[in-house]
């Protein structure tokens, strides 16, 4: 990811099974609840974007596709 994308992207994994994560996202994870999306979710600037799954390649390709809206907006 760092040799890709350098500082402009990061991943983070949280644990939804621990109560200071639950505490501290509690909004987006009663929206992920609310849209019955499966858990794991890829979430993108606060975008659900995938659900049930972790596919390295396709949230490269998100994040590509995010960084290069940046760049036209």
């Amino acid at each position: 990811m760092e040799r890709r994308f350098g500082d402009a992207a990061s991943i983070q994994y949280l644990d939804t099974s621990r109560q200071d994560v639950r505490d501290a996202h509690d909004e987006m994870i009663g929206r992920i609840h609310g849209e019955s999306l499966i858990y794991p979710v890829t979430v993108i600037e606060g975008q659900p974007v995938y659900d049930g799954a972790v596919s390295y390649p396709a949230i490269l390709r998100a994040i590509e596709t995010r960084l290069a809206e940046r760049q036209r907006a």
